[in-house]
């Protein structure tokens, strides 16, 4: 399915609804599953409807602040990324359910290592993590209930992810919910990706709010 549109300029980009208070978002999404691994082509990268916020090397922190709306209205949210590499080629991987099973042949599982920095009440589960080839093919976890990888904690410790994004106007931003701890301002974060073994890595892509991304470059 193709779709034609005409991205907005930054200077005239609207306000987005958070796609987690508001049921019908205008995003059309073609999903495909290769060989137990799940690849996405996702619409507003191929429509040209993307936006880069911030982009750095391999290494290099990167600070971001990004606009979104939640419930209550307009809020941002900041925070700092570091790409330290990618690990691992291993033929297991482990479901959002905690089963482990075998990758088809030619399929291999790539942890994504990533370092983070933010203050405790920022929100910031729920994140999308996208392996982006030389060939500009996209494997991705988060988001999207896929079935074969964590959906809420990519990028946030498992024990204390911090608060969520509000999504009725009688919450309060950066609330815990009972006796969880707050999430320390650094921490480590390895989600792992499903992906042809052959496949030539050159940029990971962090995504909290559709169609708004981050790129973290890799080494050609």
């Amino acid at each position: 399915m193709s779709t034609t549109a005409t991205p907005p300029t930054r200077a005239t980009r609207p306000r987005r609804p958070s796609r987690w208070w508001m049921a019908a978002l205008p995003v059309a999404v073609a999903a495909m599953l290769v060989a137990n691994g799940y690849r996405v082509p996702v619409f507003w990268y191929q429509s040209g409807q993307h936006h880069e916020l911030a982009s750095g090397d391999r290494g290099e922190w990167v600070r971001v602040t990004e606009e979104y709306t939640d419930a209550i209205g307009d809020t941002t949210r900041t925070y700092e990324v570091r790409l330290a590499g990618l690990g691992g080629e291993s033929t297991a991987y482990e479901d959002d359910g905690g089963d482990e099973f075998t990758l088809a042949d030619g399929m291999v599982a790539r942890t994504v290592d990533l370092d983070f920095r933010a203050a405790p009440d920022q929100a910031l589960k729920n994140c999308a993590v996208t392996l982006v080839d030389d060939e500009g093919r996209q494997y991705r976890v988060g988001h999207i209930s896929d079935g074969i990888g964590p959906s809420v904690t990519n990028c946030v410790p498992e024990e204390t992810p911090g608060p969520s994004v509000v999504i009725f106007e009688t919450e309060r931003r950066g609330a815990l919910p009972p006796k969880e701890k707050p999430r320390p301002t650094e921490w480590s974060s390895s989600p792992t990706i499903a992906v042809p073994k052959d496949a030539r890595f050159v940029e990971v892509r962090i995504s909290f709010e559709n169609p708004d991304y981050v790129t973290l470059r890799l080494p050609r």
